[in-house]
């Protein structure tokens, strides 16, 4: 019996040979672009008729645009079908039209073989692939395939690619400089409008921005991606991971940080499912987040973890520490002795008379128990039997942590309880404490247990310990008390997409509708919104995003930055401002309901802000109930800071003035 093909489709595009005299050629696009069908066809036994390669002149905008939209109507390609689209070649910037939502004020664009350099008024001919139309094609592919797509883009947006570079003709940089007098044609982004997308998605942005693909690029912005000998760095080393490696267990931000290190370059993986396999919709566990951890140069038996009070890392944590990621040679456990914001330091904890272990290169530490303080309180109405219960699911949760956050109880309603558990019959219910929630008449989860289905108890105070613990995590200070959020109606602009669907801008004459702090929702007016964040201060700062659902404990992230092994890109550079759900971020907008029986909602939107990366999609995490709801002057050093900033989403029907 012969085996079915994998099912893996893709889109491979190299170009060496450009049409303009003004684009400098390059010597390894077309090698790269063999090399990944190579490895298609050997590695993963990918017939070459699920596989189409446009190399050169054949590589031009109109062809690679049919390409794409080709797959999204090819019957052969099922729903959840891996698709790959490769591309190898320059890429190029140039200034966003007037009025064009950019948060940069400039437009990215792939090179295609008959890209003219000196610009063109034609849309026809001469144009680059814009982000923008690709992020378009991308959607309506996710639309009608899935968002199991993988995007691998090894070029650049700038560089010397329209130069002679003299000193090392082995060199060249994979992106070209476009004169300031570039202009985008006019007629390429009539209905090209950047897609928004929409605590639920709004309808018809559910594949849409960064949810629709995962992209893997080989720079960071700003930086040159380069080849050598006729290699493209980022490509070469890319296979040869690959290669090395089990792909069902390799996820994307694991391919980014396990890449050797390239000269001046610094791969990025972008994505809302930064977090899945390669090549697969499965998402790799949550409980296997590992830190690097390094040898203390001045003290023995001491160690400094790449984890810290941003990260929630508090005293007492305890740390298994492995050789590699691979979590095969375990070699030793360490506790936290002190933390500062981004690192900790940790001291061996030794067994009888073992020795420190030693770390010539960096290892990983997996979190093995929790740090003081990181318990949160429940009050239990009495009752013998689900008293009973509670204490054996302590006892389990105590003995068998896995590193997540537990429980204590409390005597009574005055000791400030995060939780009150309530039975009822046959049913536990769980009474909302947050004073904000009760305010505006939120005071019970919608959602019963059964008094005997132990399992499920257990599964709601994990899921409440983790999701009150980051609820509430805050920093020491407030030092980015000034920068801004901003929520605002998106309204009908009377723009369709090729696809007719809708494009959404903040309405012109709407309000900031979060007042100090609160934001007012009314329901009934099924509107979709979108939100501004400003950053106020001379410092870049990393944002994440996260909506807390404090009725099905459920946190769901609107924002992340993306993901490498080291200097990601920053999402908010001194005085700019990060669009979500509208203009050309990439993210989605959003809309809120209520469930049926529900007169009135309460959510909290949790930004973290900090001055380096930080990894926070541990957070993310579905409801225990359900399967899911249908939510100045410069610096001379580095300053290590970070912030949380939280606002209330108030969700009721028919309210006066919203």
């Amino acid at each position: 019996m012969v085996s079915p093909a994998p099912p893996l489709f893709a889109l491979i595009i190299g170009i060496d040979k450009y049409l303009s005299n003004g684009v400098k050629d390059l010597s390894g696009a077309v090698a790269d672009a063999n090399a990944v069908d190579a490895f298609l066809q050997k590695s993963l036994h990918i017939p070459n008729g699920q596989i189409k390669i446009l190399r050169n002149e054949e590589a031009t905008r109109v062809t690679i645009e049919t390409e794409i939209k080709d797959l999204g109507n090819n019957p052969a390609i099922k729903k959840d079908d891996p698709i790959l689209i490769y591309y190898a070649g320059h890429g190029a910037e140039a200034n966003a039209p007037s009025g064009w939502p950019s948060a940069s004020g400039r437009l990215q664009m792939l090179v295609p073989y008959d890209f003219i350099p000196s610009g063109s008024d034609d849309s026809e001919r001469g144009q680059g692939v814009l982000d923008v139309r690709l992020s378009h094609l991308l959607a309506d592919l996710a639309a009608k395939k899935s968002d199991n797509i993988t995007v691998i883009l090894d070029c650049c947006h700038s560089g010397s690619g329209t130069r002679t570079d003299d000193n090392d003709p082995t060199f060249a940089v994979r992106g070209i400089d476009l004169p300031e007098t570039y202009t985008v044609a006019q007629d390429l982004l009539h209905d090209i409008e950047p897609d928004a997308r929409a605590s639920v998605v709004a309808k018809g942005f559910e594949t849409t921005g960064l949810s629709s693909h995962v992209l893997l690029s080989a720079c960071k912005r700003g930086q040159e991606a380069g080849e050598r000998d006729g290699r493209g760095a980022f490509t070469s080393a890319l296979l040869s991971l690959l290669q090395q490696n089990d792909l069902d267990k390799l996820s994307y931000k694991d391919i980014i940080t396990n890449l050797p290190d390239l000269s001046e370059q610094d791969p990025q993986c972008e994505g809302v499912h930064q977090s899945r396999c390669l090549f697969n919709s499965k998402v790799a566990s949550p409980q296997r987040e590992l830190y690097p951890i390094r040898a203390s140069s001045d003290i023995p038996g001491q160690y400094v973890l790449h984890a810290g009070e941003a990260h929630g890392i508090t005293k007492k944590a305890q740390f298994v520490v492995f050789a590699d990621r691979t979590m095969t040679t375990t070699l030793g456990t360490v506790v936290v002795s002190n933390t500062a914001a981004f690192t900790a330091t940790c001291d061996f904890s030794a067994r009888g008379n073992e020795a420190p272990f030693r770390l010539a290169a960096p290892g990983f530490a997996l979190q093995t128990r929790v740090g003081g303080e990181q318990d949160i309180r429940f009050f239990i109405e009495p009752d013998e039997r689900l008293l009973s219960i509670f204490h054996r699911i302590a006892d389990e949760m105590q003995s068998d942590k896995g590193g997540k956050r537990g429980f204590r109880l409390v005597e009574s309603r005055d000791d400030e309880p995060d939780l009150v558990v309530i039975a009822d019959g046959d049913d536990v219910h769980f009474e909302i404490m947050d004073k904000l929630c009760r305010q505006h008449g939120l005071t019970r989860m919608p959602f019963k247990v059964k008094i005997d289905d132990s399992d499920t108890l257990h599964r709601v105070l994990r899921s409440s310990a983790d999701f009150y613990w980051y609820l509430h995590h805050s920093s020491n200070g407030s030092p980015f008390a000034t920068s801004t959020l901003e929520c605002m109606k998106l309204e009908e602009t009377g723009k369709y997409t090729d696809d007719l669907e809708e494009v959404l801008m903040p309405d012109p004459n709407g309000d900031n509708l979060n007042i100090r702090g609160v934001i007012m929702v009314d329901v009934d007016q099924d509107a979709i919104y979108g939100f501004k964040i400003t950053n106020t201060i001379s410092l870049s700062l990393y944002v994440s995003i996260f909506y807390f659902d404090v009725s099905d404990l459920s946190i769901s992230s609107y924002y992340q930055p993306g993901s490498a092994k080291e200097n990601v890109d920053v999402s908010l550079p001194p005085g700019e401002s990060l669009a979500i759900g509208y203009g050309a971020s990439g993210t989605v907008p959003h809309m809120y309901t209520l469930r049926e029986g529900q007169d009135v909602d309460v959510g909290f939107l949790k930004l973290f802000f900090s001055t380096e990366y930080l990894d926070l999609s541990g957070i993310v995490q579905g409801s225990p109930f359900t399967e899911g709801r249908g939510g100045t002057r410069a610096m001379t050093e580095s300053r290590h800071l970070w912030d949380a900033m939280c606002v209330a989403v108030v969700q009721k029907k028919g309210l006066e003035g919203a």
